[in-house]
C-alpha cells in the first residue's frame, strides 16, 4: 500500500493543477477576476467582508511578503479598501468595496458553475473530509531526516 502515496500524491496535484487551470482560464474567458483574486476576496467575506494580511497568509498558505503584494493589488484595483486596525497599530484592516464584493459574487457564481460540473455533490462533502483530514495530518507531520 505505501507504493500507492507517491501515486495519491501525483493525482492530487495533478487534479488540483487541472481543475485551477480550467476555472481560470473560464474566469479570464469572462473578463472575470482570477482565481487568487476571487480567493482573497473570499477569505475578507467570509470575515464579513473585513480581515487582515495574516488572514490571507493563513487561509492562502502564502508568506506574508506575498499576502502584502496582493493586498497592494487588490487596492489597486479598487476591490478592497485599507483601514487602522482599531487595535493593533502594527496591523490594517482590509475590507471589500462595493466593486470587490460585486467582483467576488460575479466570480464565484462562475466558478461554482463550472466546478459543479467535474465535482458532483455527492462527492464534494466526502472530498472535502478527505482533504480536511490530509491537511490535519500535514500539520501534525515532521518532516522526514
Amino acid at each position: 500500500m505505501l507504493y500507492r502515496m507517491m501515486e495519491a500524491f501525483d493525482a492530487l496535484v495533478r487534479t488540483e493543477t487541472e481543475l485551477w487551470n480550467l476555472v481560470e482560464s473560464d474566469l479570464r474567458d469572462a473578463g472575470a477576476a482570477g482565481l487568487g483574486t476571487l480567493q482573497s476576496l473570499r477569505v475578507l467575506h467570509r470575515r464579513e467582508g473585513r480581515g487582515r494580511v495574516r488572514d490571507l497568509c493563513d487561509e492562502l498558505a502564502i508568506t506574508t511578503g506575498a499576502a502584502s503584494k496582493l493586498t497592494d493589488r487588490l487596492e489597486g484595483a479598487g476591490l478592497i479598501a485599507r483601514a487602522p486596525h482599531p487595535e493593533d497599530r502594527r496591523s490594517s484592516l482590509l475590507q471589500l468595496t462595493p466593486e470587490g464584493e460585486d467582483v467576488r459574487v460575479t466570480g464565484e457564481e462562475r466558478a461554482r458553475a463550472l466546478i459543479g460540473q467535474v465535482i458532483e455533490p455527492e462527492d464534494a462533502a466526502s472530498l472535502e473530509a478527505v482533504l480536511e483530514r490530509i491537511r490535519t495530518r500535514i500539520s501534525e507531520a515532521e518532516p522526514a531526516s
